[in-house]
């Protein structure tokens, strides 16, 4: 059997791997490509009935949600981003793109604590995670801060999950680690994919 060791160090080179492929997509085709995501997103009851959406800010070559972020403000959702303090993640309210938000872990844009009020996790409604890759056993490798890990358990046990990836990051099997946390579902450009297994209500 493969340790957590063994398996940390599978996960390294499939990130660098993938994000090196995600990194060679051109601003034309990420702009297209995370306009098709969201649209898959937004029409979604999952998104259309969540009054609080805990959403990530886009960094470098990560799919655009941005314009996920303004249509949940245009309808009125409450939209919340990630902070990341003292090693740990923390929820804020954003309202303003253009003036809530400072560089903070790693130069990602975050929510400014002296603009954003603080949110409580049990008010989030649905959660959209990152990821560099995914496979469709709905196992995600992350960028390796296990942030997403840590905070998923602490939300609701009704809360859908759902991965934002284009299809390239789309990979045939992610290697699991004791302490990750599936998602419920992955949306990609050309497809949405949902775990059936913790989605049985849903019409296949």
């Amino acid at each position: 059997m493969k340790t957590d060791t063994n398996l940390n160090l599978e996960k390294k080179i499939i990130r660098k791997r993938i994000q090196k492929e995600r990194d060679g997509l051109s601003e034309e085709a990420r702009s297209a490509k995370s306009q098709s995501i969201a649209k898959n997103l937004v029409g979604l009851p999952e998104y259309l009935n969540a009054k609080t959406i805990f959403i990530f800010y886009p960094f470098k070559s990560e799919v655009d949600t941005r314009i996920i972020i303004n249509d949940a403000l245009i309808k009125g959702k409450n939209v919340v981003l990630p902070k990341i303090i003292n090693n740990e993640m923390k929820t804020f309210y954003v309202s303003d793109l253009d003036k809530d938000l400072k560089k903070g872990y790693f130069g990602i844009l975050e929510p400014e604590e002296a603009k954003c009020k603080q949110a409580k996790l049990e008010n989030i409604d649905l959660v959209i995670v990152p990821g560099i890759c995914f496979d469709l056993n709905f196992n995600r490798i992350g960028y390796g801060g296990g942030f997403y890990d840590k905070i998923l358990p602490k939300l609701k046990e009704n809360i859908k999950k759902i991965a934002l990836s284009f299809d390239l990051q789309i990979i045939s099997k992610v290697p699991f680690c004791s302490h990750d946390k599936k998602v419920d579902a992955i949306i990609t450009e050309s497809k949405i994919y949902w775990n059936f297994k913790v989605n049985e209500k849903r019409n296949r």
